[in-house]
């Protein structure tokens, strides 16, 4: 039996409000993921360089050409370049939580399809949801891209912890208005 007040259209918004906000407190207030990135010695140096040698916005690589011939075979590089600059925040940051809602809807839909749904067992089922998200999400970007360890991790710990504490006020929110029939 589905819980027909678990609607994706309402978990699509308290979800993906509560799965960015902790994204949110995560990337802002917390120190972890600051620890995971570098800066550079010299950044006006380096945009001399892109912008000599990458004639438009896109995903650029330096790869390792084992015969030489196009470049040396270490280091390995890769850059997101976009030329317009980072833009605006608030563009970006609702942006971000579009895609949270997204995945909230989603979500949702199937944390629906469970009969029976409890707290505990959404915050669990949430719990593994995010690790998929993340293991599925950031860490082909390791073992493709040489995205550090740390960093790749950190994603990952956050969608889990997003997505569970997402799913438990689902549960709460949506489940306990409508409870499945007791059992005689």
């Amino acid at each position: 039996m589905e819980h027909r007040c678990l609607s994706p259209w309402k978990g699509a918004v308290a979800g993906g409000l509560i799965a960015f906000a902790w994204s949110s407190v995560s990337w802002m207030a917390l120190p972890f993921h600051g620890k995971t990135i570098s800066s550079f010695g010299d950044p006006a140096a380096l945009v001399n360089i892109l912008e000599a040698g990458a004639p438009k916005s896109g995903i650029y690589i330096l790869a390792n050409d084992k015969t030489g011939q196009l470049a040396p075979t270490d280091p390995f590089v890769f850059i997101s370049y976009d030329k317009r600059g980072w833009g605006s925040m608030g563009s970006a940051m609702a942006l971000g939580l579009l895609v949270q809602m997204i995945g909230a809807f989603f979500w949702t839909w199937i944390l629906g399809k469970i009969p029976g749904l409890t707290l505990k067992d959404s915050a669990l089922y949430g719990f593994f949801f995010g690790l998929c998200v993340g293991v599925l999400g950031a860490l082909p970007n390791w073992v493709w891209w040489k995205f550090p360890l740390p960093f790749t991790a950190m994603y990952v710990v956050d969608a889990a912890i997003a997505w569970t504490l997402a799913s438990m006020v689902l549960s709460r929110c949506y489940a306990a208005a409508c409870a499945l029939p007791k059992k005689p």
